[in-house]
């Protein structure tokens, strides 16, 4: 039998890239300021629901995803590496918005358009379950790392694992937004998502070659 760190090595790498690349499409931390007007002047009951609806809506839409995104793709006639590549492309977009800060400036506005015309009730749905919390790049990236993550099941819970995690870090962003965004200075926040923002750059990239040489059979 091959020795245990040979095994779990693999396993490792595949939760902690995953980890990375959830983490930077869905941004819990950049979420915190967003999220901040949503809470303020609620209850602690009524937060507690917007919460809880929101995580587990995030939470259905990915895993959705996550199970059928491969066969949705199959009927449509699409390839996994031509989606890698769009997919790869998408998220080099919002690498760079994350780099110049206009990523935060689009949700905001989104925020903003949201408290005008919907009601609190549905604010939970739409529009911090989808799409500032499962939005087309965290899709995305979802379909790409249950492709990757399809090996074994073993390999299929691990792969989903950050998914998961990352989803309670940005119910927790939401549930304590009020008070930490005030507290969090802005340099700080800017700073983090730059940093995320080279590290998304980077694997996105890392997707486009991947697809170009599975598509065209390049070494």
């Amino acid at each position: 039998m091959p020795p245990r760190s040979t095994l779990s090595q693999p396993v490792i790498n595949l939760f902690l890239e995953n980890f990375v690349l959830i983490f930077v499409a869905i941004d819990p931390i950049g979420l915190l300021p967003i999220f901040a007007p949503f809470t303020k002047g609620l209850t602690k009951q009524e937060v507690r629901q917007l919460t809880l609806r929101s995580g587990f809506t995030a939470f259905f839409v990915l895993l959705a995803f996550w199970c059928f995104g491969t066969t949705i793709l199959h009927y449509m006639g699409i390839s996994i590496d031509s989606f890698k590549i769009i997919g790869g492309l998408f998220l080099i977009v919002i690498a760079y918005q994350m780099l110049f800060e206009n990523r935060q400036e689009q949700r905001q506005g989104t925020m903003d358009e949201a408290m005008r015309d919907q009601a609190l009730s549905s604010l939970a749905t739409f529009p911090i379950a989808i799409p500032l919390i499962s939005g087309p790049g965290a899709i995305a990236i979802t379909m790409l790392m249950a492709e990757k993550s399809s090996t074994s099941l073993e390999h299929s819970v691990i792969g989903f694992m950050p998914i998961l995690l990352v989803l309670i870090m940005a119910a927790v962003s939401l549930w304590t937004s009020s008070k930490v965004a005030k507290a969090l200075p802005k340099p700080v926040i800017g700073a983090i998502q730059r940093v995320f923002g080279l590290l998304l750059g980077a694997l996105a990239i890392e997707f486009v070659i991947d697809g170009i040489k599975t598509t065209f059979g390049l070494g």
